[in-house]
């Protein structure tokens, strides 16, 4: 184990104490080591979210040194990894897969787990998630987990191929104290009472809402695109869902594309756009210019009433001691037939999926298969899964670890997303640009109708080269099976 540096060392026995209180004592390892007797070394990678956050580190580094206290033949080595985009960890995982050198262990993402189980590259979990382990309390280690994450894990061929960490949320921060001050006295729900609530913070002469949108990475515009526009496409889930899965694969939504199903120029796919520039009137000045950073310090200065986070996201803000007012969470409103004509009027949740998902290569020695799968159900522990929610702000991937009252707001509580159409994971060069182009559209240097030309130009270009890639074409149904 490395720890960095002499005055870490506190948090990492805190940490450390957290877990042992929590019952993860040597009675309840699963492994001690090898099937010969022999000790056993996992070498295991954890991608961090930040790069920055030693608590992020410090909290792996606690995870593990517990696990080999309790397991004393096994040895964990950590590599923890920082990558600057999906894109850039998709590469790192497919090199190490095809080059047959990834770790035992290694953090994945549950859109990529699938295409590299069905080609060989990782060990299929199925059978393992059907049985118990020494953390899931007698019952099979697949009845931990809710019904819509088993949902997003399962291939179409009922596998399981990775384990997840937590589940991701976005939430709108608040200032209670501003709210309070104009006149607000609860969360808005609807679309029209969020702008509503918008238009009274305009009087007390600060921001309503900080919204950063100087790059893709400042994530906000493709938060916002995505759920509304989800919020408008749940009549046309039946066409494009051809597998009744309850989600829009890849190939399902290359189909829609190809077929003009999902046509970003039509009704009601470009009406959301014309939404957000409307809403775009209570951001601050120079919004297309301000970064995730300085939005975050806006609304702790108090300068600006909201902010969009995910529940790790919102780590920063709700430790900090420069935070002087109490803040609470909520979903975005969701827009109902006061707004479109179309609308669900309910929300969707672009959250709620599984996150920080962990797999075991095909390469692994058979030696050390036990105390890699016992190492990934350590990690979805109550207790694990309880240090990570505490301490990192991670919303538990299993329903029976305590949530911390700090992120009651970023519960699951609406409707799954199932086409996600410009997620990065679907298609990075149309998320990437849809944020490039829709500053010069909200700046008004760019009309909405070339905005969605050269966008969806973008998008049918990708479609053709997955096509292209993965042999799919309108004769194989883009290899997708019937259910």
């Amino acid at each position: 184990m490395n720890i960095r540096s002499h005055w870490m060392r506190p948090l990492l026995g805190a940490v450390s104490a957290l877990l042992l209180l929590g019952g993860c004592s040597a009675e309840s390892g699963g492994v001690s080591s090898g099937g010969d007797g022999k000790s056993v070394e996992l070498n295991v990678m954890v991608m961090l979210e930040s790069d920055g956050d030693e608590a992020e580190r410090q909290s792996w580094d606690s995870i593990a040194k517990t696990y080999m206290e309790s397991h004393p033949g096994v040895k964990v080595n950590l590599q923890m990894q920082h990558f600057a985009g999906v894109e850039q960890h998709r590469t790192w995982v497919t090199t190490q897969l095809i080059g047959k050198t990834a770790p035992d262990i290694f953090t994945t993402r549950y859109i990529w787990d699938q295409e590299d189980l069905k080609k060989g590259l990782l060990v299929d979990l199925t059978p393992y998630y059907k049985q118990s382990t020494a953390y899931s309390g007698g019952q099979p280690w697949e009845k931990l987990f809710s019904p819509t994450i088993l949902q997003q894990l399962l291939g179409d061929d009922k596998t399981y191929a990775s384990v997840p960490n937590y589940v991701n949320s976005v939430r709108v921060l608040y200032n209670k104290d501003l709210f309070a001050q104009a006149g607000i006295k609860e969360a808005p729900k609807t679309w029209s009472e969020f702008l509503d609530a918008q238009e009274k913070l305009l009087k007390l002469n600060v921001v309503p809402f900080a919204f950063p949108n100087s790059k893709p990475g400042d994530y906000n515009y493709n938060w916002t695109i995505r759920i509304l526009t989800e919020e408008l496409l749940t009549g046309v889930y039946e066409k494009l869902d051809i597998d009744k899965s309850g989600f829009i694969e890849v190939n399902e939504y290359v189909r829609g594309v190809d077929q003009g199903i999902i046509d970003i120029e039509k009704s009601p796919y470009k009406d959301v756009f014309a939404i957000v520039k409307d809403w775009s009137k209570y951001w601050p000045k120079g919004y297309n210019g301000l970064d995730f950073e300085t939005a975050g310090d806006l609304f702790l200065r108090g300068k600006a009433a909201m902010v969009m986070r995910t529940s790790a996201q919102s780590k920063a803000l709700y430790e900090t001691s420069a935070r002087k007012f109490e803040m609470a969470a909520f979903p975005l409103p969701y827009l109902t037939k006061e707004n479109h004509p179309d609308a669900a009027g309910k929300l969707m949740e672009i959250g709620g999926v599984p996150a920080g998902n962990m797999a075991i290569p095909k390469t692994i020695a058979p030696e050390k298969m036990d105390a890699a799968v016992d190492f990934l159900a350590y990690t979805t522990s109550p207790q694990v899964q309880g240090l990570l929610a505490e301490s990192l702000y991670r919303t538990p991937v299993v329903e029976n670890a305590a949530l911390p009252d700090k992120l009651k707001g970023f519960q699951f509580v609406g409707d799954r997303m199932q086409l996600n159409i410009y997620a990065g994971e679907v298609d990075k060069n149309v998320t990437e640009n849809n944020q490039k182009l829709g500053q010069l559209y909200l700046e008004g240097t760019s009309t909405q109708e070339s905005y969605l030309a050269e966008l969806k130009k973008i998008m049918v270009d990708g479609v053709k080269k997955k096509m292209s890639e993965n042999q799919w074409s309108k004769e194989n149904n883009y290899g997708i099976k019937q259910p």
